[in-house]
C-alpha cells in the first residue's frame, strides 16, 4: 500500500544483482572490508531488506519486524518503509526519508490527532552545529545501512575473515569488523553527513570502549552484500540487511517541506515519536 501524496520512490522496483555472485579476494581483512565498504557506498541504486529482532522503539504488543527500502548513497538519499504488526491487527506502515542532514517519518495512517491538517512528515534535522544529539539521531540511523557501511569505510580499526558462507544461493565472505567510532565520528563530521555524526556521536556515548561491533559479507565483485549488528543506543538488539539490488531503479524525492512538522512540535520528548506513531 502507498499513502496518498507519497512520492512514486517508494515503489521499490527491486530486482537481483547480478553482482551478487562469484568468489576471490585480496589484500588482509582490514583492506578487504574497506574497500567493500568503499565500493558499496559509490553505488547510486541499491535495494535491501531490513529486518528488526529485539526491538524497543515501539511499545510492546506492537511489533516492527523489519521492511523493505532503497538507497542512494553517493548522495546520503533513502527510502524505507517498514511494516507495523498492531495487536488489533489493523494495516499500518512506517516510512523514512534519509536526508544527510535529516530523516522524515511518516506513520501511514497517522494514528487521529497526532498530525495537523495537511500534514504527512515528521522532520527530525540535524544541523552540522549539533553537538548534543538526542536519541532519534541513533534510532532512525541506525536502521539504514549508510552507517555501518560509513562507520567501516571511516573508522574500521579491524577485521577477521570467518569462511565463507551461502546466502540465498550467493557464496560470500564473512568478516567481523570493529570500528573505532571516534574516527568514524571525525570523518563524518568532515563529509557533511550530520545525521550520521549524530547518531555516531550517540553511539559512542553508548559503548564504554569506544568501539562498534559488526559482521558483513562480501560478495565475490567485493560489495558489501550483508550486515550484521547491534547498534549502540539504537534499541534494537539485532538489525540485518540483506541487498536485494545493486541496480535497482527508483526516482529520490525529499518530502516536500511544507507537509512536514519538526519532531519537537509532536512529541516531548521526541524519542517518544515511536509510540505516538503506532498508537
Amino acid at each position: 500500500m502507498r499513502p496518498a501524496g507519497r512520492p512514486s520512490s517508494l515503489l521499490l522496483l527491486a530486482t537481483l544483482a547480478a553482482g551478487l555472485c562469484g568468489c576471490g579476494a585480496g589484500g588482509s581483512p582490514l583492506q578487504t572490508v574497506v574497500a567493500a565498504a568503499e565500493a558499496t557506498l559509490a553505488l547510486t541504486r541499491t535495494t535491501y531488506d531490513v529486518t528488526l529482532a529485539g526491538q524497543r522503539l515501539v511499545p510492546a504488543p506492537t511489533k516492527l519486524p523489519g521492511g523493505h527500502a532503497a538507497y542512494d548513497f553517493t548522495t546520503g538519499t533513502g527510502y524505507e518503509a517498514l511494516l507495523v504488526q498492531r495487536p488489533d491487527g489493523a494495516p499500518q506502515k512506517l516510512y523514512l526519508d534519509y536526508l544527510p542532514g535529516a530523516v522524515y517519518l511518516l506513520p501511514w495512517p497517522a494514528p487521529r490527532g497526532l498530525l495537523p491538517a495537511g500534514k504527512l512528515w515528521i522532520a527530525v534535522r540535524y544541523p552540522a552545529s549539533a553537538r548534543a544529539p538526542g536519541p532519534l539521531a541513533v534510532e532512525l540511523e541506525g536502521l539504514a545501512p549508510e552507517l555501518p557501511l560509513e562507520e567501516i569505510a571511516w573508522g574500521a580499526a579491524s577485521a577477521s575473515f570467518e569462511g565463507t558462507r551461502e546466502i540465498n544461493h550467493v557464496p560470500m565472505r564473512r568478516y567481523a569488523v570493529t570500528v573505532d567510532l571516534a574516527k568514524a565520528l571525525a570523518r563524518a563530521r568532515t563529509a557533511g553527513r550530520s545525521a550520521v555524526a549524530a547518531a555516531i556521536a550517540r553511539e559512542r556515548r553508548a559503548a564504554p570502549s569506544g568501539r562498534a561491533r559488526m559482521t558483513i559479507f562480501v560478495t565475490g565483485p567485493g560489495h558489501v552484500g550483508r550486515i550484521e549488528l547491534t547498534v549502540p543506543g539504537s534499541g534494537v538488539a539485532a538489525v540485518t540487511f540483506q541487498f536485494t539490488s545493486f541496480h535497482a531503479q527508483f526516482t529520490p524525492s525529499p518530502p516536500p517541506a511544507a507537509r512536514s512538522v519538526p519532531v519537537s512540535a509532536v512529541a516531548q520528548p521526541p524519542s517518544a515519536v515511536w509510540a505516538l506513531a503506532t498508537a
